[in-house]
């Protein structure tokens, strides 16, 4: 009789199946490739949306810069020479009023605008700007067939290849003279306070508009009364009591003679200025980004209140025959958000623009504005 054998304790047994656990090398290393395929996908869809939206960013700059910069002129040339019933006279406005500051001003009374260009930047010329912000000296401007120098207030304040313009205006106030009291020694009284600061030019034409004074006040903003200055102060009035006695239907006005230029600005880089040259205020930065200034002026030489033809600052023979004005600016993005440098050349009226140095990578814009001296037609 034949026994089983059993197996004893310890002894090995039958072979048991084991099924496989985690990843061979191969499967490891083909995961490991689509994972850095995903991953260098993921990385070039970030850095091309980073790339795109930095150039719209720097694009969206540019078109700001631009649009601010025609927001600001074009009001400003709109009313140049706009000096209210005296200009509907008849005659010359240095007829009409009496001057009473000392020295000249910046501008003649009698002209709406002028301007200054720089030497070898009108059209047809080729511009290359300067890799680095330089502010020469009034030599390199004209203005006018007699090559009138630029003003030595603006003289080491304006960058290379830019031009100047300089326009005559006044606003008249929104307080009234005090109909009960009009003048009162070397003070006109209004209703209210002025609200013009102190030692601005002011303009005050009799009722009838036959005549007028400028001259400068010498009292504060919250004075209800415009006092005439005496000569302690710049520019000053030739003495400080009026030439002419005003009557309840006296008008007054703020006249301002404002300087438009590109500087550099408090970041370093080039920047649209206004100062107040009458009287002499510390120049404003408007906008950064700005880098050239061209202007064209539209002169009327047929007596239509239009103009014939568009001819640079030192091209006009008489600038009371500017009827119009034609600017271009070209702006640019803070920073360098372009994949290649942007050595492109741009035609700014006539005149071509490119960069020095071969460029760098910033977006830039050129814009173009005409604008019709609304008292010229």
């Amino acid at each position: 009789m034949t026994q089983a054998l059993r197996p004893t304790l310890g002894s090995p047994g039958p072979a048991l199946a084991h099924s496989q656990i985690g990843l061979s090398l191969v499967e490891l290393i083909i995961a490991l490739a689509l994972g850095l395929l995903l991953t260098l996908g993921v990385t070039q869809i970030y850095l091309s949306g980073n790339e795109t939206y930095r150039q719209t960013q720097g694009l969206a700059h540019a078109q700001e810069s631009t649009r601010f910069v025609s927001a600001v002129l074009t009001p400003d040339l709109r009313s140049a020479g706009s000096f209210g019933c005296l200009a509907q006279m008849g005659r010359p406005l240095d007829q009409v009023v009496d001057n009473r500051l000392n020295g000249g001003l910046t501008v003649p009374l009698e002209q709406a605008v002028q301007g200054w260009e720089y030497t070898g930047t009108g059209p047809g010329d080729s511009i290359t700007m300067a890799g680095a912000l330089a502010t020469p000296t009034a030599g390199n401007w004209e203005s006018g067939t007699a090559g009138t120098a630029l003003p030595n207030d603006l003289a080491g304040s304006v960058v290379t290849n830019s031009d100047v313009l300089i326009i005559n205006a006044i606003a008249p106030l929104s307080v009234p003279v005090d109909a009960t009291n009009p003048q009162n020694g070397n003070s006109i009284n209004l209703v209210d306070n002025s609200g013009v600061p102190v030692n601005r030019v002011v303009l005050a034409t009799l009722g009838d508009c036959s005549e007028g004074e400028l001259f400068q006040k010498s009292n504060n903003a919250n004075s209800s009364a415009l006092t005439m200055a005496g000569g302690n102060v710049t520019p000053g009035n030739n003495g400080n009591n009026f030439n002419l006695a005003y009557e309840p239907e006296t008008k007054v006005y703020e006249f301002t003679a404002t300087a438009f230029y590109i500087g550099v600005g408090t970041n370093g880089e080039p920047a649209l200025f206004r100062r107040l040259m009458t009287p002499l205020q510390n120049p404003q930065e408007l906008v950064s980004g700005v880098e050239t200034f061209q202007i064209l002026y539209g002169v009327d030489t047929n007596g239509t209140s239009a103009a014939d033809d568009y001819v640079p600052a030192d091209e006009v023979a008489d600038w009371n025959s500017v009827s119009s004005i034609r600017f271009s600016v070209m702006t640019r993005s803070r920073d360098e958000v372009l994949d290649e440098e942007n050595n492109r050349s741009f035609d700014m009226l006539g005149s071509e623009v490119s960069q020095g140095n071969n460029g760098d990578r910033r977006v830039r814009l050129v814009s173009v504005s005409t604008t019709a001296i609304r008292g010229r037609m």
